[in-house]
């Protein structure tokens, strides 16, 4: 592949020496049009990954749950050129919820790339919403909180915050250390199901974004 240099022949790899192995390429695709795309674009670009390695879009076929599973199944096929997928989706009422959980689960492994490597498909959920993440870095919320309730705290918070915002990683990148740690707590004590307890795994693929950057 010769835009990610993914393959030489063996006497320019004898000139050249040992190199790093290349990073796992991601497909973040998430619900919402807006907000979780502008988030993990900019800790992308934060980190100066190229879009190529790192591409973050709106799910294509719809906003539950489901059709964010199918809709990155449906980006990855379009080119297989990823070893990570990731489908980023809310709890809120969604009936698909759980059925969305499985599928990804089903997915996870079975699907080949471009270099015919095994692709891990996770699901990354909100429990109930994308904002307990953000609250996360003011507040240790561990008891249940409705998605309302949520976003009104946020904006406490994050003065004029509204879904969609640009520039919400800038502004709370100061605490996200206490973040994550109250995010991993959290996932120590409740699951992904049934989904009415607060949860949150956008911990991990932030964790995991700022990991790339650090292989570049």
């Amino acid at each position: 592949m010769a835009k990610h240099e993914r393959a030489r022949n063996s006497s320019d790899l004898r000139r050249r020496g040992p190199r790093r192995e290349p990073f796992p390429r991601a497909l973040i695709v998430c619900e919402g049009s807006k907000t979780e795309v502008n988030y993990f674009e900019e800790i992308r670009q934060e980190s100066r990954l190229s879009s190529v390695d790192v591409k973050v879009i709106h799910s294509p076929l719809g906003t539950g749950p489901q059709q964010v599973v199918e809709g990155a199944e449906a980006e990855f096929n379009k080119t297989k050129a990823f070893e990570k997928i990731y489908a980023v989706f809310d709890r809120d009422q969604h009936l698909t919820y759980a059925n969305a959980i499985a599928m990804a689960n089903a997915r996870n492994g079975k699907f080949k790339n471009d270099e015919r490597k095994a692709v891990s498909f996770e699901p990354v959920v909100s429990v109930p919403c994308f904002e307990l993440w953000l609250l996360l870095h003011f507040v240790n919320q561990m008891a249940p909180i409705h998605r309302h309730d949520a976003l009104a705290q946020v904006q406490q918070h994050l003065l004029g915050y509204a879904k969609g915002n640009e520039g919400m990683f800038a502004a709370t990148i100061e605490y996200l250390e206490v973040a994550t740690q109250r995010a991993v707590a959290l996932k120590a004590q409740n699951g992904r199901l049934p989904g009415t307890e607060s949860y949150t795994d956008v911990h991990e693929l932030v964790e995991e974004l700022r990991k790339l950057a650090l292989r570049r």
